[in-house]
């Protein structure tokens, strides 16, 4: 699990290096306009999607596909089920006395 979270968060970093990168690449660029050539002007976006007050679901249902699919990647799954996080202590629980029992814990 680990490693998956280590492999999302190196493309993350990477792809947001591009990112910035490129963003600055054009930011940067001359572009030569004309005297006396019409200004345009920048698209208004609607905050809503055109859907009226439920436009706000569809950027929030984005953030958590995004979220969903990064857990996915590095191994989250649906859970443990079932009593998932209470077997897994307890055999960490039974393998801690068995260490102990044969000389090899940290006492």
């Amino acid at each position: 699990m680990a490693r998956g979270f280590a492999i999302a968060v190196a493309a993350f970093l990477v792809l947001g290096g591009v990112a910035a990168f490129a963003y600055q690449a054009g930011a940067t660029a001359a572009v030569p306009v004309p005297s006396g050539a019409p200004v345009a002007y920048p698209y208004y976006w609607h905050p809503f999607f055109g859907f009226g007050f439920f436009g706000f679901l569809f950027p929030l249902f984005f953030i958590f596909l995004v979220f969903g699919l990064i857990r996915a990647a590095v191994g989250g799954g649906w859970g443990h089920g079932q009593g998932g996080h209470r077997r897994m202590l307890e055999e960490w629980h039974r393998e801690m006395h068995e260490r102990q029992g044969s000389g090899t814990g940290d006492r």
